[in-house]
């Protein structure tokens, strides 16, 4: 069997993951190879990997012979998530086992998420604010609680991107501060911050599908 070369199906599962990012496939349509292929110039074969991949990581739904489908999210299911991820990124927090690199990692994740929205891009924006909560789940001793945190935080890319915009101006000032805790040792100061954190998201996306007229 003929191996697809990396950088190509990389190339198609990145392009297919900042489209799906930015909100430009309709959650409606189905997604086919041969659409694919014709948009990005390439052959299937890449872009059948790529499309495995994403449905492995929960941003798709592949349906035999139809195409794919960008996953959805109710405005219930948003908020039970964010209820979820309170509860379990304090939670990964607390048991955390802090080192520099990690530590190192997040500041990094903050100082680019800083530059790209300053520069508008919320797709690059997005994936970096993604990155900080991936980086401190990696870093939880409950390897359960890791798995569960990597899962979610694949799926609520989709979720970010109608957050983003009602919170993005405070949370880089949040993961500053929850990652200074962390820098000082005090983890119980942290978890109570990221709580903070995501209650604020949950409070702002809540009171803008009120306003939308949307039960939540």
């Amino acid at each position: 069997m003929m191996r697809i070369p990396e950088n190509l199906t990389q190339r198609a599962y990145r392009a297919i993951r900042d489209e799906i990012i930015k909100g430009k496939l309709d959650g409606r349509q189905h997604l086919t190879e041969a659409f694919f292929a014709k948009r990005f110039g390439i052959s299937k074969s890449p872009i059948r990997e790529a499309l495995n991949r994403l449905e492995a990581e929960g941003l798709i739904t592949i349906q035999p012979r139809r195409g794919a489908l960008v996953s959805q999210f109710s405005n219930h299911d948003s908020v039970e998530i964010l209820e979820l991820r309170e509860v379990l990124e304090a939670l990964a927090i607390r048991n955390a086992e802090l080192n520099p690199k990690m530590l190192s990692r997040m500041r990094e994740s903050v100082r680019a998420a800083s530059q790209f929205l300053r520069k508008n891009d919320m797709a690059n924006y997005i994936l970096e604010d993604a990155a900080f909560h991936t980086t401190l789940a990696e870093m939880s001793a409950n390897s359960r609680l890791r798995k569960m945190l990597e899962n979610m935080h694949n799926q609520t890319l989709i979720l970010r991107r109608m957050t983003s915009p009602l919170t993005s101006h405070i949370a880089i000032k949040q993961h500053t501060e929850i990652l200074e805790a962390l820098e000082n040792g005090q983890k119980d100061l942290a978890a109570k911050k990221m709580g903070q954190h995501i209650r604020t998201v949950r409070k702002r996306l809540v009171e803008h599908l009120k306003k939308q007229g949307k039960p939540t």
